[in-house]
């Protein structure tokens, strides 16, 4: 007889990693998935993780979940092929372990290119990634603080916990909340970056670096806090849920926004670069929803609603320019 858990794995390798955050959340508490993956951190000396050796780690899980027989497989296991093993290194990638030095169990949650993904954790509070995203946090929080680490975009609802701050760490702000709702976006090497607060109230720490000067900052709702290496820090007011509105359907959706947040999207979204001078971008707004349209199709989209034009430069750089 099929258990439940062999029943997501199936639903895993027929839908492409369509699961409920309640499937996603039971996949992660399968004793023999856990197993294996504390087998494999067993092995490893190391205590950091880089790609290289995230990438052999999950092809030992792999080679030990593909020999595993679950009832539905059998012969018909491999006529998913390629596809179906890509689909389930997505979803482990989801309960990456890590084990620092006093043994303490961290997840890294990974998002793909044109996806998103859903996550809980220990105390309640709910996160929603973009895509290219990747959220660190522990197992279960201790200390005086709880604290996550972000590359990327993410829209957090934090269970309140006064005695307990919430804290996002980035590498250029750190976020700290009691209990509210808000996005941030910063990922990893960007030269910008963004927290905008829909309900409650955070205090957005930017770090100092080589280029710009730190500084404290407490944000009311619907106020969105930009850091940028070449423009310095600004407050502007503006829709919150309208604009993290993406959290919502699980798909970006833009009203009223200029074309430089847009982009900035998209390259996330699709994983290519889209160049266009700064003037160009903060001078165009667009309003639009994209379901699983091409780059291609959303920008001849754009370039039909306003005076542009949109070339490919290479494989994977785009650029736009006015209409002379």
């Amino acid at each position: 007889m099929k258990t439940k858990n062999e029943d997501i794995i199936k639903k895993l390798f027929e839908s492409k990693c369509s699961l409920s955050p309640e499937e996603r959340a039971a996949l992660n508490n399968y004793e023999y998935v856990n197993d294996t993956f504390h087998r494999q951190w067993e092995e490893m000396s190391e205590e950091a993780v880089d790609l290289v050796r995230e990438e052999k780690i999950l092809n030992g899980i792999m080679k030990k979940v593909r020999g595993r027989r679950f009832s539905f497989i059998n012969k018909s296991f491999y006529k998913y092929g390629m596809a179906a093993m890509i689909a389930v290194c997505m979803v482990l990638s989801a309960l990456l372990l890590m084990k620092n030095s006093g043994e303490e169990i961290i997840y890294v949650v990974n998002t793909g290119y044109q996806s998103m993904d859903s996550v809980r954790l220990a105390d309640g509070t709910k996160v929603m990634l973009n895509a290219g995203s990747r959220l660190t946090y522990p197992k279960e929080f201790s200390g005086e603080k709880r604290e996550v680490q972000l590359s990327g975009q993410a829209f957090f609802e934090v269970t309140p916990d006064k005695t307990h701050p919430f804290v996002v760490k980035t590498q250029k702000m750190d976020v700290t909340v009691l209990g509210t709702s808000f996005e941030v976006f910063s990922y990893d090497g960007d030269e910008e970056g963004e927290t905008i607060l829909l309900t409650g109230k955070v205090k957005v720490e930017v770090l100092e670096s080589n280029q710009q000067k730190g500084g404290s900052y407490v944000l009311k709702p619907n106020e969105k806090l930009t850091y940028s290496k070449t423009d310095g820090i600004s407050l502007t007011t503006i829709d919150a849920d309208a604009y993290s509105s993406w959290r919502q359907g699980k798909r970006m959706s833009f009203k009223n926004e200029t074309l430089e947040m847009i982009l900035e999207r998209l390259e996330k979204w699709y994983g290519q670069k889209i160049e266009c001078a700064p003037h160009i971008a903060r001078h165009y707004r667009f309003t639009f929803t994209m379901h699983s349209e091409s780059l291609d199709l959303i920008l001849n989209y754009i370039s039909h609603s306003a005076p542009l034009n949109y070339r490919l430069i290479s494989n994977d750089h785009y650029i736009i320019e006015e209409m002379k």
